[in-house]
Parts: structure tokens; sequence; C-alpha cells
């Protein structure tokens, strides 16, 4: 049903937009969503769908969890969602940085080996993902949805920086 709507509705507003014939209108008002809902909508989803999956998916490493924080040089926090393997493999990276900074050995972290790991392990974050997803009907809407409300953000974004 949502989707029929959502496929009818650029129809409808295009029909709305189109003046009368015997004219007189000057304002068209087209409902829509205004960013700020949109994102608490996108976050109040982002939530449901990590919370299902990690209570779903095989490996702990996969969980995802959301955080805000301010980047450097910053006050204002921003949301940023990573599976614990993420988190985990950046802890590690600064705290191998400042021991070896502070044993004068210089960083002996491998750049593309540590890319390696992470290329790989996303890709079986993606399957597992799926794999979930195809076992769950309820993740599987959710992430449509998720996915559907994240295009409509970026459209909104783009038309935006258009003007």
């Amino acid at each position: 049903m949502a989707v029929l709507f959502g496929l009818g509705a650029p129809a409808l507003a295009q029909e709305a937009a189109s003046p009368p014939q015997g004219g007189g209108v000057e304002e068209v008002i087209v409902p829509g969503r205004r960013p700020e809902n949109l994102r608490v909508e996108i976050e109040r989803v982002e939530a449901a769908v990590y919370e299902r999956f990690n209570a779903l998916n095989s490996n702990d490493e996969f969980d995802i969890h959301c955080f805000e924080q301010a980047p450097t040089g910053s006050n204002i926090p921003l949301r940023t969602c990573a599976p614990n393997f993420v988190v985990r493999a950046e802890a590690d990276s600064a705290v191998n940085m400042l021991t070896d900074g502070r044993g004068g050995a210089g960083n002996n972290n491998n750049p593309a080996e540590h890319g390696v790991r992470m290329e790989q392990k996303s890709r079986e974050l993606t399957a597992e993902i799926q794999r979930v997803a195809r076992e769950d009907e309820r993740l599987l809407r959710d992430l449509v949805r998720l996915a559907e409300l994240k295009q409509l953000q970026s459209n909104g974004e783009g038309r935006r920086a258009e003007r």
C-alpha cells in the first residue's frame, strides 16, 4: 500500500501543481517531510534495524551500535554507527600508536594489512546481514524502509544543493 502511494505521489503532486483551466490559483502546497522529521525517522528505524540484527546475528563482532560524538574541533555531535569489529580495530590502532610512539620505535601498524582485514570483515558483515534478512521478515521490511528513508534524505539534500 505504501509503495503504491509512493509511486503515485509524484503524479498526484504534478497534477496538483498544474494550474486549473479557469486560472486563479496562486499557490500550491505539496505536503512532504521536513528534514528534521526525516532525520528522526531514520534514526528510529535505524535503531530498530540494528537492535533486531544484533539479536539475530551469529557473531558478536558484527553487532552494530550507534553513538553521537563531536569530531575534534567541533561542538556539534555527529551520529555514527559501526560494528564492534570496527570499533575494536580503531581502539587497538590508537593503543598501538600511543605505545609505539612512547617507545620511539615508530608505528608498526601495516595500513595495507589493516585495510584488507577491514574489507574482509565488511564483506562478512554484508553476507551476515543478507542471511539474517532472508530469514527474518521484520528485519527485511525495516531494512527496506530504512533504504527508502535514506533515499528521500539524499534526494532532499541534492535539491537543496542545487538552489
